[in-house]
């Protein structure tokens, strides 16, 4: 177009110069005088039309085929939905995104060649890729120099952002963590928390990414104090491990730490099973693959890079989405490649501009949050973030913990002093509040950990300021004993507000007294609607919970029931005469049914009964897929032993009330039941909440001392802001409420109770292991 314009302006130029060179010559004879014309009117000159630009092309470079070709499948997944949800938005700087895909093999000589070929000849300025630190960081060395953005979604050796002199490499970002913090991650686990003292590690020397997690893993080990002695390499060819196995074998470690991909660790750690090696095997991202041979590393434990049962909704969100694309849960690579090429997009929008060395300065100064963690650039392009450790066990990945790195926000001590609840501010008037909890009785684990919960949010607020007087009333869990109670604390100690109670046939008796009385109470775990709701279906004004409710926690355990464990037919045994148990019962009873199960068996007892064998004769008989047990953990110890005795292999179900440390994990081995929190929550909050409780009392906190917690905050927020020690004034503060807690946010509805997310946990070899969060 440049040249054309230049063309154009020399033709007016000549025929300008032959009109004024004409002028000048000598006429024969004078010439006329021309008559006078109207100026002619002069037609604008035809504009050429803009130039329009094209796609905005990135490439994608991962391993499409070769040893480790899920991770390039699982990579373009990845590229692509992020890409997908650009354009349909409009795309970046108005141009629909374009992605050329190339094949590294995961091999260093193959990535070079594609890199070479898509920033000399298809002329893009960003990739995304590789997955191999093997293989990103050739492109890195071919990339940096020649001024083209790359953002490697899961490479985690530190020479691909970094120069062999130390310097950083200015185009080159990643989006996961390092080598040298998972290496310490998996040696610090199994120190603390395997109670392993010596480990072998066998690894393949000719690939930077293993050999590097290889010699961190070690680094760390011996420097927590533990041994080492074996540290053996093989070659990538190598298919025969015998030998080197035969010294692990010989050396009697606690833990075997095999860095390499999925593919080589299905080899070895067969070979070692077929060795008798008893060692507790441990692994890093790599082993993150559909293709992982579950079989073979059964009890073995891995660092990887993100959690599906992360809470945050963004996590949520796209597990959903991707799922619904490609009916498989996403992998590592998927979601870190789906972060890395969404905060690229990101940053050339946030430029502003088609331009690399403008959009490697919006990165380094992005804020992002990711699926995997949020992002935000160091000084070599690496961003800071959490590892999840992950189980598996019974032919399934099960979460067990995230780790963040040591000092993680040590340059910001502000924030880090807020990670807990905040307390509200003091008011300058004291306050009389009634514990209402079973202290004693068949339950009386849960009056115990509702009590410590809140006495661990009191105990803060009194060193914040506050003035407080607490009267504790033991329920019993027993719908007379908490009206009596209640009448007491009610009309002889004169309080104005009650936390409790626990068991729903406690709390609605409480709330009948308290309602009309005009005392304010919140019930931490009490989950029957008709906790807030009188017979009439009119709202209990005064009378809030923290829970979730029964007809919610029946929907999900039906749910799960049918869609991740595959039944068909349920059996339900429940106690008639208490209200919470039979309401769960019956709303999964219709939850079950609606969804196009069979629910054959449905049989009440009463909470005398001992002897289950006539209803558990009858499961049998019907051969049902799951057994639901709604009651509480005493009552579910019993049952659960009889059925096995009856040997009924359906999987037992159950929900919030089998929380207690005396849940016989034995009897329910196996089953699941539905939680209103999970400690392995990655949110700040939670694991601040966790370990103060661990620090003040001893045991992890169950699911009553998170509630009883979240509700003793609820009341002295509400307290804080309606500046007044008045339950009328505090009840319209608690409508208006908006309150981030342990167990989830709260925001109440017009009858006083909460939306929030139900945690699914599993009993598996005496332990409970989180499987998932589900939403309302």
């Amino acid at each position: 177009m440049k040249r054309m314009r230049i063309l154009s302006l020399f033709v007016i130029l000549s025929l300008l110069f032959g009109v004024v060179a004409a002028g000048c010559a000598q006429p024969t004879e004078a010439p006329e005088e021309p008559a006078e014309e109207e100026p002619a009117e002069e037609e604008p000159a035809e504009e050429e039309p803009a130039e329009e630009e094209g796609p905005l092309q990135i490439a994608m470079l991962a391993a499409m085929s070769g040893d480790v070709k899920t991770f390039g499948e699982g990579t373009k997944r990845g590229v692509d939905m992020a890409v997908a949800e650009w354009n349909d938005k409009g795309g970046v700087l108005g141009r629909e995104v374009e992605v050329i895909v190339g094949d590294t093999k995961c091999d260093a000589q193959e990535a070079a060649n594609v890199a070479n070929k898509v920033i000399n000849q298809d002329q893009v300025n960003y990739i995304v890729g590789a997955v191999c630190s093997s293989a990103s960081i050739p492109i890195s060395e071919i990339a940096n120099p020649a001024g083209v953005v790359q953002i490697s979604p899961p490479s985690t050796n530190p020479q691909v952002t970094i120069k062999e002199d130390g310097s950083n490499k200015e185009y080159i970002f990643r989006a996961c963590f390092l080598d040298p913090f998972q290496g310490e991650v998996d040696a610090a686990f199994a120190m603390d928390e395997l109670g392993a003292e010596s480990a072998a590690v066998l690894y393949d020397v000719g690939n930077d990414y293993v050999k590097g997690l290889a010699e961190y893993f070690k680094a760390s080990f011996e420097e927590l104090g533990g041994e080492v002695p074996v540290f053996e390499a093989y070659t990538k060819e190598d298919t025969d491990f015998s030998a080197l196995l035969t010294t692990v074998a010989d050396a009697d470690v606690d833990v075997l730490f095999l860095p390499d991909y999925y593919n080589k660790v299905n080899v070895i750690a067969k070979q070692a099973k077929e060795k008798g090696i008893e060692a507790t095997m441990l692994g890093a991202d790599g082993w993150d693959s559909p293709d992982l041979d579950l079989e073979a590393v059964d009890g073995a434990y891995f660092s990887n890079h993100y959690s599906p049962y992360d809470p945050r909704p963004i996590v949520q969100d796209f597990v959903d989405n991707f799922e619904g694309e490609h009916e498989m849960t996403p992998d590592f690579v998927a979601v870190l490649a789906y972060d890395a090429t969404n905060v690229l997009l990101q940053a050339i929008e946030d430029a502003g501009v088609d331009d690399p060395a403008q959009v490697k300065d919006a990165l380094a100064n992005i804020e992002y949050e990711g699926v995997a963690g949020d992002i935000r650039f160091d000084e070599h392009g690496d961003p800071i973030k959490k590892a999840a450790i992950s189980h598996i066990t019974g032919g399934g990945i099960e979460f067990v913990k995230f780790v963040a790195p040591p000092g993680e926000g040590a340059t910001e001590p502000a924030e880090e002093e807020e990670v807990g609840v905040p307390v509200p501010e003091a008011p300058d008037f004291s306050i009389k509040v009634a514990e209402l909890f079973p202290m004693s009785g068949d339950v009386k684990t849960f009056g115990v950990s509702s009590d410590n919960g809140v006495k661990l949010a009191f105990m803060e607020a009194e060193a914040a300021g506050w003035q407080l007087e607490t009267v504790l009333g033991d329920t019993k869990c027993d719908a007379q004993e908490a009206a009596n109670v209640a009448n007491k604390v009610i009309n002889q100690d004169q309080v104005g507000f009650i936390l409790g109670a626990v068991c729903s046939s406690s709390s609605i008796p409480i709330s009948e007294i308290a309602n009309p009385a005009g005392v304010l109470q919140i019930s931490p775990t009490s989950t029957n609607p008709q906790v807030t709701i009188n017979e009439d279906g009119s709202n209990k004004e005064y009378i809030f919970r923290a829970c979730f409710l029964d007809p919610f926690q029946g929907e999900v355990n039906a749910s799960f029931a049918i869609n991740d464990l595959g039944a068909e037919s349920a059996a339900i045994l429940y106690d008639v005469g208490n209200d919470y148990v039979r309401g769960l019962a019956e709303y999964y009873k219709a939850s079950f049914e609606e969804m196009g199960g069979e629910v054959p068996v449905f049989e009440a007892y009463t909470k005398e009964d001992t002897d289950f064998s006539a209803l558990l004769t009858n499961v049998a008989d019907a051969d049902v897929d799951v057994l639901f047990l709604p009651d509480y953990y005493n009552k579910v110890n019993v049952i659960a032993k009889q059925a096995n005795e009856q040997g009924i292999e359906a999987t037992l179900q159950g929900a919030d009330g089998w929380d207690s440390p005396l849940l016989d994990l034995e009897a329910v081995d196996g089953g699941y039941h539905s939680n209103h929190y999970s400690p392995a929550d990655p949110r700040p909050i939670v694991q601040n909440f966790v370990d103060n409780y661990e620090a003040e009392f001893g045991q992890p906190p169950d699911a009553l001392a998170a509630l009883s917690y979240d509700a003793a905050r609820l009341l002295l927020q509400a307290i804080s802001e309606a500046g007044s020690d008045d339950p009328a004034a505090v009840k319209d503060a608690l409508m208006d409420i908006e309150y981030e807690g342990v167990a989830g946010s709260i925001v109440f509805n017009d009858v006083g109770d909460p939306q929030k997310t139900a945690a699914i946990n599993q009993i598996v070899d005496g332990e409970v292991e989180f499987v998932k969060f589900v939403a309302p």
